[in-house]
C-alpha cells in the first residue's frame, strides 16, 4: 500500500449512467435474492407462521423506511461514491467511516456469495442431480459437487466481467431481471389465489405457536437488516446518477424498492401455505418434515407447480434466476463502489480506484470476483454462517448513517425538513442498536441466535479490521486516521464481547452434543446389561461418560486459549494504535505551538508592513494625481507623471497580492456577499478598461445580454478583483490589433442563478506545461515571448481562491500563439432590488458636494494636505485636526449641533487614536453624536474594517486613497 499521506487519488469521479429505473432495480435486486424463495420454508414460517411473518416484514419495512429517509437526506447532500462510508466520513471522520465500511464490505460480498452458491440449491430443486458430477465431498453437513461449484464460479465470472467492462449493459440486465422477478412472484401468487377461490387454504395456524406471538413477530422484525440489506446500496453509486434524477425522485425510488421487497417476502411466504404435498396435514408438518425431493423440497416451488403446473415451475424458476442475477450485479456494484471510494481516499491500495474508459472501477470488481471464486467450494452451510453476520454488519452501517444524518442536519435552518430528519435519525439509530443487541446477545434474541461459527467469523473479521487500520494509521502521514480513540476502544470491546459469546455458544454446542451422545450411550449400555450395574459393561459406560466430559473440558480450554489469542492480538494492535496517536499528538502539539508563534510573528510583520508601505504610497499616488490635474503641463512631464502613477499603482497591486495570498493561506480571507447588480459590475469593468484597450488598439467587448436575473447576492469586490486580474492579463498578453471579449451568460434560473463568465483573448497563449500550473502561486511562464511581463505570479492563484470561496470553478483553454479563454462558473442566490437600495443609488447620483464641510483627522501633515487638495477639488470645504482628541474637542464644542457633514478619521494617532475618538463622539447628543465617521487608514485588513465598525465608524477607506472610492462612500453617507 502506498504512503497514504503522499498519495493522491488515482481514480477520478464516476460518471452518471443510472436512471430512476436503474436505481430501483439495484436497490430492489440487492434486497431480494434467493433467500426470499427459500426462507419461507426454512426460517419465516417455523419462526412466526404466515401472519406473524407478514406483520414482522411490514414493520421491518417501516423501520427501513425511516432509515431510507436518512440515506436520502445524506445522498442528496453528499454526491460521492461510497454511501455510508462517505456520509460517516463527513460527519465523524475517517476512523468511524472505516469501521462502518469494513462491516459493509463483509455484508455486500457475503450476499454476493450467498446468491452465487444458491445456484446449487436452485439446480437441485429444478434439475435434480444434473450438475452433481465430478469429485464430491461433505463440508459442515453439505454435499459439495465439482459440477455445482463450477456452475457457481461461472456465474461469478460472467457477471463480474459484465459489471467491470459493460456497466450500462449490467444496468439494463439488472432492470430486466428485477422486473421479471417481481412480476413472476406476483403472477404465481395471483394464480395460486385464483385457483383456491381467493383464499389461502392452509393459512392456519397463523403463528408458529399460540404462545409468545409478540416474540415471534419481533424475531421476524429482527431479520429486517438481512431481508432488506442492499436497498441502500445505491448510495454507493451517488456519483453515477444521471442529471435528470431529481433528489425527490430518489426518495420515491427508495420507497418503491422497500415496498416491492416487502411485497416479495410477504407474497412468497403466503404462497408457501397455498399447497401441501400428499400426506402432510398442515404447513407446520410440511416445513418440519424432511425427505422431500425436487420442487417439494421448497414450499414456494411446490406451490407454484400446484397452481400452474409446468408453467408455474417455469415462472418461479425465472423469478429465482432473476433474483440470483440481480443479487450478483447489485452487490458487485455496491461492493466495488465502496472499495473504490476507500481507495480513492488512500486507505486502500490506489489500484482499486482506477477507472476504465467507461468510468467503471473494473479492478475493484475483478478483485471481488477473484476472491469469490473459492467460495462455492466451501459449501452452502459454511456460506450460511457468513450470511448470518450480514444482519449485524448492515445494522452497524444503518446506526452510523442515522447518527450521521442527525449530526449533519444540525447546520440546516430550523424547519419541518430538519425536524423530520432528526426524528428519522433518532428512530433509525435506536432501531439499529436494538437489532445489533438482539443478535449479539442470545438471551435477548431467544428465537434466533447466531451459531458459534458465525460469532467466530464476526470476531475474526473485526480483528482483521483492527490489524488493517493499525497498518493504515502507521503509514498515514496526513493524519486523517487515528483521530478517534472511541472507535478503537468500542471495536476492542466488541471483539472481546463477541469472542466471549463465541466461546459460550461453542461450549453450549459441545456440551449439548456430549450430553446427547452420553445419554444415548448410557441408555444403550444399561439396556445391554439388563439394568444390572455390577456388570463390567456398566463400568465401561461410566468410563465413557468420563471421557465425554473430559472432551468437553478440553474443548473449553482450547476455545479459551483461542479467545485469549484473539484478545492479545487485538490489544497489541490497539496498543500500537495508541502509541502512534500519542507520538503523533506530541509532535502535532509542538508543531501547533511553532505554527502559532510563526503565525503571530507573520501577522504582526504583515500588519506593520502594510501600514508602513501604504503611508508613503498614499503620498506618491496622491501627489501624482494632484500634479496630473495641473493645467498646461509639458507633455514630457505629463508622460513622466503618468508613468509614476502607473508604476506606483502596479507596486500597490503587488503589495495587495502578497497580503491577500498570505491571508488566503492562513484561512482568514472571507467573502462578504450582499445584494447587487451583477451586470452593473461588468459595466464598471468596461469603463475601467475602455481607454487602455482603445490606446492599444485592442477590440474590447463586454456582453451580458443573456442575463435575466441581474440582482443577486454576491461579493462584488471579490468578483471585480477576479475580473480585473483576468482582463489585466488578457490586456498584457494581447498585442495591438487583437481582441479581448468578456461575456456573462446565465445558464440556469431559480432560487440560485447559475452564470458562466468568459474572458477570451487572441493573445500569445500559454504552453501546455504552464497552463497546468497557471493557478499555482508564484508560477510565471519564462520564455522569450513573455520576458517583458512583470508580476508576482500570485494573481491567478488569488483569482482561483476567490472563485473557490464563492463556491465556483474556473478552467483555462489555451493554444500557444492563438489566445486564451478563462471560463468561470458561478452560482448566486437571486434577490429583488429593494426600494431603499434603489433610492440610495438615486441619492448617490444627486449629491452635490459644493459647500459640504469635512473634518480631516490625521497625524501626518502630508496625508492631510493631499486629502484637502483632492476633496476641495470636488467642492468640499475642509478643516483638519492632528489627532483624535483635537477632533473630538472640535465636534464637542458645537454639540448637539455639528459644523461638519462628515469626518475622515485616521486610526493610528498619538494622544487619542481614531477608534477611541469615534467612541467619544458617539456619546454626544444630537447631530454631533451621529455625524458620519469614515476610517481612512493604512490598516487595510478585514479585521481592521471590522474594528472600525465596532468602534462606531460608518465606513472604511484604505490608503492609498482612491478618490473615486472615497467620493462614492461620501455620497452614500452625506444627505
Amino acid at each position: 500500500m502506498n504512503d497514504v499521506g503522499s498519495q493522491k487519488a488515482t481514480g477520478g469521479k464516476l460518471n452518471g449512467y443510472l436512471s430512476p429505473v436503474g436505481i430501483w432495480a439495484l436497490s430492489f435486486g440487492a434486497a431480494v435474492g434467493w433467500g426470499a424463495f427459500a426462507m419461507p420454508g426454512t426460517t419465516f414460517l417455523p419462526t412466526a407462521g404466515p401472519l406473524g411473518t407478514a406483520i414482522g416484514i411490514l414493520i421491518g419495512a417501516l423501520i427501513m423506511f425511516f432509515i431510507g429517509v436518512n440515506y436520502h437526506y445524506l445522498t442528496a447532500r453528499i454526491h460521492d461514491a461510497g454511501g455510508a462510508y462517505g456520509f460517516v466520513k463527513r460527519a465523524f471522520g475517517y476512523d468511524h467511516a472505516f469501521l462502518a465500511a469494513w462491516f459493509l464490505i463483509l455484508t455486500y460480498v457475503a450476499i454476493l456469495w450467498a446468491n452465487a452458491t444458491a445456484l446449487s440449491l436452485f439446480v437441485r430443486a429444478v434439475f435434480g442431480d444434473a450438475f452433481q458430477f465430478g469429485p464430491h465431498y461433505t463440508l459442515a453437513g453439505f454435499d459439495v459437487y465439482l459440477g455445482e461449484a463450477l456452475l457457481s464460479d461461472a456465474a461469478i465470472v460472467l457477471f463480474g466481467l459484465i459489471c467491470a467492462y459493460f456497466k450500462k449493459a449490467a444496468a439494463v440486465i439488472q432492470a430486466v431481471a428485477a422486473v421479471a422477478m417481481i412480476l413472476g412472484i406476483v403472477a404465481v401468487f395471483a394464480a395460486a389465489l385464483i385457483k383456491n377461490g381467493f383464499t389461502i387454504p392452509h393459512f392456519d395456524p397463523a403463528f408458529a405457536s399460540e404462545d409468545g406471538k409478540l416474540g415471534q413477530i419481533i424475531s421476524i422484525i429482527a431479520l429486517a437488516p438481512w431481508a432488506f440489506v442492499g436497498f441502500e446500496s445505491i448510495s454507493n453509486s451517488g456519483e453515477e446518477f444521471l442529471p435528470k434524477v431529481k433528489r425527490g425522485k430518489l426518495m420515491r425510488t427508495l420507497v418503491a424498492a422497500i415496498l416491492t421487497a416487502a411485497a416479495a417476502y410477504v407474497l412468497l411466504t403466503l404462497l408457501s401455505v397455498t399447497a401441501l404435498p400428499e400426506g402432510v396435514s398442515d404447513w407446520k408438518d410440511y416445513v418440519s418434515s424432511s425427505g422431500h425431493a425436487g420442487a417439494a423440497s421448497l414450499p414456494t416451488f411446490f406451490a407454484a407447480r400446484e397452481a400452474l403446473g409446468t408453467v408455474g415451475t417455469v415462472l418461479i424458476s425465472i423469478a429465482v434466476a432473476a433474483g440470483i442475477i440481480t443479487g450478483l450485479i447489485a452487490n458487485y456494484v455496491a461492493g466495488s463502489r465502496l472499495v473504490f471510494a476507500i481507495s480513492r481516499d488512500g486507505l486502500f491500495p490506489p489500484i482499486f480506484s482506477k477507472l476504465t474508459a467507461s468510468g467503471s472501477p473494473a479492478i475493484a470488481i475483478l478483485f471481488i470476483m477473484l476472491a469469490s471464486l473459492v467460495i462455492p467450494f466451501l459449501g452452502r452451510t459454511a456460506i450460511g454462517w457468513i450470511v448470518d453476520v450480514t444482519t449485524i454488519g448492515a445494522a452497524v452501517a444503518y446506526a452510523y448513517v442515522s447518527l450521521a444524518a442527525f449530526k449533519l442536519s444540525e447546520p440546516d435552518p430550523a424547519g419541518p425538513k430538519k425536524r423530520l430528519v432528526r426524528v428519522t435519525a433518532t428512530i433509525g439509530t435506536m432501531a439499529s442498536v436494538l437489532l445489533i443487541l438482539y443478535f449479539l446477545i442470545p438471551e435477548i434474541g431467544r428465537n434466533y441466535a447466531l451459531s458459534a461459527e458465525s460469532y467466530l467469523i464476526l470476531v475474526t473479521w473485526s480483528v482483521i479490521g483492527i490489524v488493517l487500520i493499525r497498518f493504515i494509521i502507521g503509514r498515514d502521514k496526513s493524519r486523517r486516521t487515528g483521530r478517534s480513540a472511541v472507535v478503537w476502544v468500542v471495536l476492542l470491546v466488541i471483539v472481546i464481547l463477541i469472542s466471549m459469546l463465541w466461546v459460550r455458544q461453542s461450549i453450549e454446542k459441545t456440551t449439548s452434543d456430549a450430553r446427547s451422545a452420553s445419554a444415548e450411550k448410557y441408555e444403550q449400555m444399561i439396556d445391554d446389561i439388563g439394568g444390572n450395574r455390577n456388570e463390567p459393561v456398566y463400568e465401561e459406560a461410566e468410563n465413557y461418560l468420563v471421557n465425554q466430559f473430559d472432551s468437553v473440558r478440553h474443548g473449553v480450554v482450547r476455545d479459551n486459549f483461542i479467545q485469549m489469542g484473539i484478545i492479545i492480538v487485538s490489544l497489541a494492535s490497539i496498543f500500537g494504535i495508541f502509541m502512534i496517536i500519542q507520538k503523533r499528538e506530541s509532535a502535532a502539539e509542538a508543531e501547533k505551538r511553532h505554527a502559532e508563534d510563526v503565525s503571530r510573528a507573520k501577522s504582526t510583520f504583515l500588519s506593520n508592513m502594510s501600514h508602513d508601505i501604504r503611508t508613503p504610497m498614499n503620498a506618491i499616488i496622491g501627489y501624482t494625481t494632484i500634479a496630473l490635474r495641473e493645467p498646461d503641463l509639458p507633455k514630457s512631464v505629463e508622460s513622466y507623471l503618468e508613468k509614476i502613477d502607473f508604476s506606483s499603482r502596479h507596486l500597490l497591486s503587488l503589495i495587495n497580492d502578497v497580503l491577500d495570498m498570505s491571508r488566503i493561506e492562513s484561512g482568514k480571507m472571507e467573502i462578504e456577499p450582499e445584494p447587487g447588480d451583477i451586470v452593473g459590475a461588468l459595466d464598471k469593468i468596461r469603463t475601467i478598461f475602455h481607454m487602455q484597450m482603445e490606446e492599444k488598439k485592442i477590440n474590447f467587448t463586454v456582453d451580458a445580454s443573456d442575463v435575466t436575473d441581474r440582482t443577486v447576492i454576491f461579493d462584488e469586490n471579490r468578483l471585480m478583483r477576479v475580473l480585473l486580474n483576468l482582463i489585466s492579463n488578457a490586456y498584457k498578453f494581447t498585442p495591438e490589433g487583437g481582441s479581448v471579449t468578456v461575456s456573462l451568460r446565465q445558464t440556469a434560473s431559480g432560487g440560485d442563478a447559475s452564470f458562466e463568465l468568459k474572458v477570451a483573448d487572441t493573445g500569445i497563449g500559454m504552453s501546455p506545461e504552464f497552463a497546468q500550473n497557471v493557478f499555482r502561486a508564484f508560477e510565471r511562464e519564462r520564455n522569450k515571448t513573455v520576458s517583458g511581463i512583470q508580476g508576482t505570479g500570485l494573481g491567478m492563484a488569488i483569482t482561483k481562491n476567490f472563485i473557490d470561496l464563492m463556491g465556483g470553478s474556473i478552467k483555462v483553454d489555451t493554444v500557444q500563439g492563438s489566445g486564451t479563454t478563462f471560463t468561470v462558473d458561478l452560482k448566486f442566490p437571486v434577490c429583488e432590488m429593494t426600494a431603499d437600495a434603489e433610492q440610495a443609488q438615486e441619492n448617490e447620483a444627486e449629491v452635490d458636494f459644493t459647500g459640504k464641510k469635512l473634518l480631516i483627522v490625521d497625524d501626518n501633515p502630508v496625508n492631510r494636505e493631499i486629502a484637502c487638495m483632492l476633496l476641495e477639488a470636488s467642492g468640499f470645504v475642509t478643516e483638519t485636526a492632528e489627532n483624535g482628541k483635537e477632533a473630538f474637542e472640535k465636534i464637542k464644542e458645537f454639540a448637539p449641533d455639528c459644523p461638519f457633514d462628515a469626518v475622515l478619521m485616521d486610526v493610528n494617532m498619538p494622544e487619542m487614536n481614531g477608534y477611541d475618538a469615534t467612541r467619544h463622539i458617539r456619546t454626544l447628543d444630537g447631530v454631533a453624536g451621529s455625524v458620519p465617521v469614515i476610517a481612512m487608514s493604512a490598516n487595510a485588513f478585514a479585521e481592521d474594517v471590522q474594528d472600525a465598525k465596532d468602534a462606531g465608524m460608518n465606513a472604511h477607506v484604505a490608503k492609498p486613497v482612491e478618490i473615486d472610492v472615497l467620493l462614492k462612500t461620501l455620497r452614500s453617507l452625506i444627505k
